[in-house]
Parts: structure tokens; C-alpha cells; sequence
């Protein structure tokens, strides 16, 4: 005889030195032992350079995503500087950027230099930003005040505008004798001058050039025509109109220069006020670059998703304290650096719904699925359900994937596996589009009946990372129906109902057997044991066993099977199980099966007839 039996089980598994300029004009030979502001410009390797044209070439790894490509750099205008620029590095790979310094040529004024850096990125994965900084290399020295007007074109790979904005403009000090006191002096009084304060502010301006009154003259408040015998040498002497005039030939005052007027302060009106970070620059738009020591200077401009970018830099200041005349927009040995940047253009799940088997043909597991062989055979396998995809399994087909939010499971992206891939499946989304999350969930759907058993989760969680968009390996397992990891084996043993001792104990005095009992006579004991199998390389966890004894006239049963005593360690059933003396199901409590384990249930069942609780009566 035969009775039903079920298992509620779930598995368990895991889811993975120059100085440019000083009043004496001494030059000290370039150090470049440490690097300089700004950072995150990338690697640049440098195959071909020449000092003479101002030109280089090779391949870059950007910053952030580490996309790569190709560069090239080209000069295209040089007024008042030496023909040869010192391009840094000239050959050879450097981490941050490349650095261009132009030399001066103190016998031209209205100096101007103008160069193109284009790029090449190797794929279409990422965008990339072409970035540009004063110094990447230089710690000596510093820059002057400039004008400098930004080109660009769009990288038509990607079809996102090109976009120019303020990456960083912190604030910094600014550098006394590269400027003179343009920024540096500030009024005390009607007639008295501060000099040389410490100022700390942005470095990048609006161009306000155009703007009356607000043109760049240079004036040393030290060269101010002063009153004889003041205490304070700062303090100036004025005309009838109240106009103050220069004692030497260095620099240029306004045409009118009261004392008011050329007390130009950072808080002296709106003029050449400070870009803040994020702020755009149009195309072919200008802004201003204030002089500071290179190892300070920190400022980035960035281009996104541009192939080329012309940075035209051109002296504006008029007057100069590096040579004793008038000029206008004498700059010295100017510094200007690109690199690259990247970041993925979409967010990229990936992975393979695959047949955990081990390796096993499915053509070849023609054994029957109770087969409960772990030690030998095909089932003797370490890879065999264990929830990772190995070298020696396949993908299957005919699997949904769907990307969802976590919460509501609502689908954020959809693919249907193709017969053609095997099982890969690979889901593009654009970065944006998960603006705000954190996590992202993975669920696998499978309609069909080949592969109904799953060896994984149904659902992945996700978390998102910083810099990272592609997200590989999210694997999906499943096996056939005969690659099942549980086997029930049920035995029994026919007895007269006086066994007193544990059940386990009559394999010395009964064997079980699996096949049907003949004659049993009513009021007979039959004993049952019931082993449990996890065939996986995964623990079974939750797992209850019940068995329904049979009853008369229900699915064919001629007579009643009651619970009969004894019973094998009563702590393994649950408290709803059936009693000792009625009829109903055997349920054993929650407990957890480990990886390629089994485990034997025990119970004895009168038959046909009711009975005393006492072992030894019948």
C-alpha cells in the first residue's frame, strides 16, 4: 500500500619650476617633480610631438570611466611668443593631461596663441568631456590676466549637443605682481591706498572688456605719484581735478584717473565678477583668467560630448611691470593644459539564463527523478544546481528579463531573450534615466515547461556605484524536471503493533522495502520511513515534509490508516500533526536540508481498525 506524500521546501543561495615674471625678470629652469592643480585630466600618451609647430598626437585614457581614444594637438595662431612650445609630456605617457608652455617674445605685444585639441574615442559606450585647466604639470611661475574664447564642436557619434560649462572655479589666491594692484588695492580713506591685500576669489571672470570704464589697466600702486614725506607711501597726490598720475613709465592709468576710478577692488562694482561652477559658455564665448601662482590655479572648463575644442588665449591687460614701457597685452610664459574625461552613456545589465546541470546532457539523465544517488553516478557532480553559471553549463532559451524599480516592481526595460544568443541577454538604459535610484532589481520569467525548476532567486538587487555602469554576470538558473534536487523515497514495513523500541530499529528485525505490502490483515501496524534527498550543491532551507495516510474511499483507499504508536522522535513534527490514534497528515517541523545531505522520517500507521495509545496492546 501506498500513501500521498508532499514536501514545502524553498533553496537557499547566494545571488555578487618656472618663474615667469618678476620685477627683476630671472628665469629658474622648470621642476616638474610634483604636480600642480588641476586634477582628473587623464592619461595621455604622447607618439608624435613638435616643439616647432606646437603640435602632438597619440591616445588617451580618460579620467572617470576610463573610456579610451585618440588625441591630437594643433596650434593654429602665434603672436608674441617663441616659435617653439615646450609640450609636456613631449613623448611618453603622463597621467594628467597634457601641458602646453609658451615662451614670450617680449618684442611683440597683443600676445595671442590658439590651439585645437580634437579626440577619437575608440567606442561610442561613453561621453566624453574634453577638459582644459591653466597648469596640469608647472608647481614655479604664474599666469597672467588673458582673455580666452572657447570653440567647439559636437562629438556626432552620440547624438547629444556638445556642452561647455565651469567645471570648478574655487577661490584662490590671487598673485600680487602678476596683475599689480588691479584687484589688490583698496581705499582707506579720500586719499589713502592699501596695497598688496591678501585676496582669495575665483579665478575665472565675465568678460566685461567692452563694458566703459572697465578696461584692464595695469597700475603699481608703488608707482603712484605719492605725496612727498607721507608717512604712507600709498597715499597719492591729486591734481585740481582730483586726478592721480604714475611717478614712473610702468603701466597705464584710465583716461580720467580719479581717485574713485581706479580703485578697482573685487568689491568695487559688477565688472569682471565671478563664473560660478555649472555656469555654461556658449560657443564661441569668452571669459577671463586672473593671474595666480600654477600651483594654485584649479580652475576647469569642460566640454561635454565635444570631438574638438579651440581655445584662443590672449593677452588684455594694459600696461606691464616686466619692461619699462607702455604696452598692451604683454603676457610672459603662458601655461594651458586638455585632458579627457569620460562617463558611460548608458547604465548595462548583463548575463546568461542558464541550465545548472553541471555540465550534465539533459539527453543523457534517463535515470528516473527519485533516483537519489549523490555519491556516484551523473548526480556526483559539485557544479550540479549550485546556483553559478560554470564553464561546462549552456544558456537556455525562451526566458523574459525585465529591469524594475525595487519597490513597485513596475518595468523600467524589457528584453526577450532570442533563440539565437543561448541565453544572453544584455540591457541597455541611459544613465539618466535612473536619476535618483540607488538599487535596481532583475526578474527572470521563463512560460514554458523544459526548464520549470529554478536554482536561483527569480529576483537580483542591484546597487548602483559610482563610476561604474556596466553590471555583468547577473545570472539565472535553472534545470529539468528530472534535475529536480529533492528526491522523497518512501519504504515500509509491516509490523504487529508491538514494537516498542525507536522505528529505526526494525531494519534489524524488518527490512523496509519499497515494494507494495500483500495480505496485511486488518489491525496489522505498518511502518514507514521517508528519506529526503537534496541532490544540490545548495541547502534546502524551510523544508516540511507531510504525508496524508490514507482513508477510506478517498482516491481508491479500500480501509483507514490511523497514526499508531511508536513514534520516532517526537520533537521532528510539527504540533498541528495528526495525533496518535486519528487519521489526517504526518507534518514534520521546518528544518533545512544541507547541500547533498539526506535525511530519514519515521512513523507507524495502524491499519484498517481502531487501537489502544498503549504500544504493547493491540
Amino acid at each position: 500500500m501506498t500513501a500521498r506524500l508532499f514536501a514545502l521546501l524553498n533553496i537557499s543561495f547566494s545571488c555578487s619650476i618656472w618663474v615667469k615674471r618678476g620685477l627683476t625678470l630671472t628665469f629658474i629652469a622648470a621642476s616638474f617633480s610634483a604636480q600642480s592643480a588641476p586634477s582628473e585630466l587623464g592619461s595621455i600618451t604622447v607618439t608624435s610631438s613638435n616643439a616647432s609647430t606646437g603640435t602632438a598626437s597619440g591616445t588617451y585614457i580618460a579620467a572617470g570611466s576610463g573610456a579610451t581614444g585618440r588625441f591630437t594637438l594643433v596650434r593654429n595662431e602665434n603672436i608674441g611668443y617663441n616659435s617653439n612650445a615646450e609640450i609636456t609630456p613631449s613623448s611618453g605617457t603622463r597621467t594628467n593631461g597634457i601641458e602646453i608652455r609658451n615662451d614670450s617674445n617680449t618684442s611683440i605685444d597683443r600676445d595671442k596663441f590658439k590651439y585645437t585639441f580634437t579626440i577619437t574615442p575608440n567606442d561610442n559606450a561613453s561621453i566624453h568631456t574634453i577638459k582644459i585647466g591653466q597648469a596640469s604639470y608647472s608647481m614655479g611661475g604664474n599666469s597672467e590676466i588673458a582673455r580666452q574664447t572657447l570653440n567647439f564642436t559636437q562629438n556626432s557619434q552620440i547624438s547629444i549637443p556638445a556642452q561647455a560649462t565651469i567645471k570648478n572655479n574655487p577661490d584662490v589666491p590671487y598673485y600680487y605682481n602678476a596683475m599689480g594692484d588691479y584687484f589688490m588695492g583698496s581705499k582707506v580713506n579720500s586719499t589713502q591706498l592699501n596695497s598688496q591685500n591678501a585676496v582669495f576669489n575665483p579665478q575665472l571672470r565675465t568678460d566685461s572688456s567692452n563694458v566703459n570704464g572697465s578696461g584692464l589697466y595695469y597700475y603699481n600702486i608703488t608707482n603712484l605719484a605719492g605725496i612727498t614725506g607721507s608717512q604712507n607711501p600709498y597715499t597719492p597726490t591729486l591734481n585740481t581735478n582730483k586726478q592721480v598720475s604714475l611717478n614712473s613709465n610702468n603701466g597705464v592709468l584710465p583716461p580720467t584717473p580719479t581717485f574713485e576710478n581706479i580703485i578697482k577692488s573685487i568689491n568695487n562694482g559688477s565688472t569682471y565678477s565671478a563664473l560660478s561652477s555649472n555656469t555654461a559658455i556658449s560657443n564661441g564665448g569668452t571669459y577671463v583668467s586672473y593671474g595666480i601662482e600654477n600651483s594654485q590655479s584649479n580652475y576647469v572648463v569642460a566640454v561635454r560630448n565635444a570631438n574638438a575644442v579651440t581655445l584662443t588665449y590672449e593677452g588684455i591687460m594694459n600696461g606691464n611691470i616686466g619692461i619699462a614701457r607702455n604696452v598692451i597685452g604683454e603676457t610672459y610664459n603662458e601655461w594651458i593644459s586638455f585632458g579627457v574625461e569620460s562617463e558611460p552613456l548608458n547604465y548595462v545589465f548583463s548575463g546568461t539564463v542558464f541550465n545548472d546541470n553541471g555540465g550534465i546532457n539533459d539527453s543523457d539523465i534517463n535515470v528516473k527523478k527519485d533516483n537519489a544517488t549523490i555519491d556516484s553516478g551523473i548526480y556526483n557532480n559539485t557544479n550540479f544546481f549550485n546556483g553559478t553559471f560554470d564553464s561546462a553549463e549552456s544558456g537556455i532559451a525562451g526566458s523574459t528579463v525585465k529591469l524594475v524599480d525595487c519597490t513597485t516592481n513596475a518595468p523600467l526595460e524589457t528584453i526577450n531573450i532570442p533563440t539565437n544568443i543561448v541565453g544572453k541577454y544584455e540591457i541597455k538604459i541611459p544613465i539618466a534615466s535612473l536619476t535618483g535610484k540607488s538599487t535596481v532589481c532583475l526578474i527572470e520569467e521563463n512560460s514554458g515547461s523544459t526548464y520549470p525548476i529554478r536554482t536561483t532567486n527569480e529576483k537580483t538587487v542591484i546597487s548602483l556605484t559610482t563610476n561604474k555602469s556596466n553590471y555583468e554576470n547577473n545570472n539565472f538558473g535553472r534545470v529539468i524536471d528530472k534535475s529536480t534536487a529533492l528526491v522523497l523515497e518512501k519504504e515500509q514495513a509491516l509490523n504487529d503493533c508491538k514494537i516498542a523500541s525507536l522505528l529505526p530499529n526494525l531494519e534489524n528485525k524488518l527490512a523496509y522495502s519499497k515494494a507494495a505490502l500483500s495480505e496485511v490483515t486488518p489491525g496489522q501496524c505498518i511502518a514507514y520511513k521517508i528519506t529526503a534527498t537534496n541532490r544540490a550543491n545548495l541547502s534546502i532551507n524551510h523544508f516540511v515534509l507531510q504525508d496524508v495516510l490514507q482513508e477510506k474511499n478517498v482516491n481508491g483507499a479500500i480501509v483507514t490508516s490511523k497514526l499508531a504508536n511508536p513514534i520516532h522522535q517526537a520533537s521532528e513534527y510539527a504540533a498541528d500533526s495528526v495525533a496518535i490514534g486519528n487519521n489526517g497528515t504526518v507534518k514534520t517541523v521546518t528544518s533545512i536540508l544541507d547541500p547533498r545531505t539526506k535525511r530519514s522520517f519515521y512513523f507507524n500507521t495502524k491499519y484498517g481498525t481502531t487501537h489502544s495509545n498503549t504500544p504493547d496492546t493491540p
